[in-house]
Formats: structure tokens, sequence, C-alpha cells
């Protein structure tokens, strides 16, 4: 059995950014929150890439961190040639009070050489409940 672990290399191949984030809570049993968003990713490298995954890392408020990678980025695998945008707006249900959200993707260049992105990183101020008056 092969025990060797190897990272993926961080690329810096996508300029993204948050074009809007809110936190929207529920007044349910539960407490609950959405976190909604609005994404853009532009290819600023020389070649394509295609985003194959998805990485999000949920740290929490009482000190767990929580990992969740998916396949596919929002049920798309889009190849982005050299200055083309992929825009995306979401959102994740949470159960928890957050402290800070990453958010990085998977890929391939354009010599099918496999990648990860640089964390983008969420503000800290999405996290602050509102204060009731």
């Amino acid at each position: 059995m092969n025990t060797e672990c190897r990272s993926l290399p961080v690329r810096d191949f996508l300029a993204m950014r948050l074009a809007a984030v809110a936190m929207q809570y529920t007044r349910s049993p539960r407490p609950q929150c959405r976190l909604c968003f609005r994404l853009n990713m532009t290819n600023e490298g020389s070649g394509s890439v295609r985003l194959l995954g998805r990485k999000w890392i949920l740290r929490e408020r009482n000190g767990c961190t929580r990992i969740i990678e998916a396949e596919q980025v929002f049920n798309q695998r889009p190849v982005l040639m050299p200055g083309e945008v992929f825009a995306y707006s979401g959102y994740r249900i949470l159960d928890t009070a957050l402290e800070e959200v990453e958010l990085r993707f998977f890929g391939t260049d354009r010599s099918q050489s496999p990648f990860i992105s640089p964390p983008l990183r969420f503000p800290r101020r999405c996290f602050s409940r509102p204060r009731r008056g």
C-alpha cells in the first residue's frame, strides 16, 4: 500500500472576487443562517484552466473546523480561457456560528497538471450577528 501523501501545488491562475456577501439568519427552533454570495473568477494565466472541484474551510466560533470538499464547481466543470470570467451566485446553509470561511478551487492547467487555488477569504464582518435593538 502506498502511504505517500502529496499536496497539490498552489497556483494563482484565478483572480477571485466576492462581488456580494450577506448572512441571513432564520427564526427557527434550531438557529440557522444562510451565507449568500456572488463570486467572480477571472483566468489571469497564459493558458486555459479547467475547474474540477471546490473546498470549503469553515472555522466555527466554538473552535471546530469543518472541511467540505466537492467535485465540480457549483455543478459545473468550467474551462476558462485566458481572460475569461466564471461568475456564480450561491449560498451555503450553516447551523453554527462562524468565525472564518475560506474557499479554494481544484483544477488542471492546459498541460493537465493539477493545482489548487490560494484561499478566498470571506470578510469577517459577514459573520457578526446583527444586534437586536
